[in-house]
């Protein structure tokens, strides 16, 4: 089974990163063999996926990024989604819903159901 070249790069930043508390991203094209239109690509992919940061610094009189690994922690969310306050509408239980639609023979406009329902409180 072949690494992706985006599962090396993440390794070496991330060993990098513990021992020197990051690497320069110059030194990582040329540790690799690549090319930095290549490398920044891929790097910039990281960044997105919020698992490194680039941090600007001036390596050899030269500006480049050193490259940190800090995957983002996120928080679990419970989402509670309550249904009962739409259930009664009465297009949920309509046969005719899958037809019903703007401009059509069934149309929201002209339901009886519908007016009735929301004639009378939406209950």
């Amino acid at each position: 089974m072949e690494v992706s070249l985006e599962s090396k790069i993440l390794e070496i930043i991330k060993s990098k990163t513990e021992k020197e508390g990051g690497v320069i991203q110059s030194t990582l094209w040329s540790t690799l063999g690549i090319d930095n239109r290549e490398g920044t690509k891929i790097v910039l992919g990281l960044v997105r996926k919020g698992l490194i940061k680039r941090e600007p610094v001036t390596f050899k009189g030269r500006r480049t990024y050193k490259l940190i690994y800090s995957p983002i922690k996120s928080a679990k969310l419970n989402i509670v989604v309550k249904l009962n306050p739409v259930m009664h509408i009465p297009c949920f239980t309509c046969r005719e819903l899958l037809r019903c639609g703007m401009g059509g023979y069934y149309n929201p406009y002209k339901c009886l159901f519908l007016s009735h329902f929301i004639e009378n409180g939406s209950h």
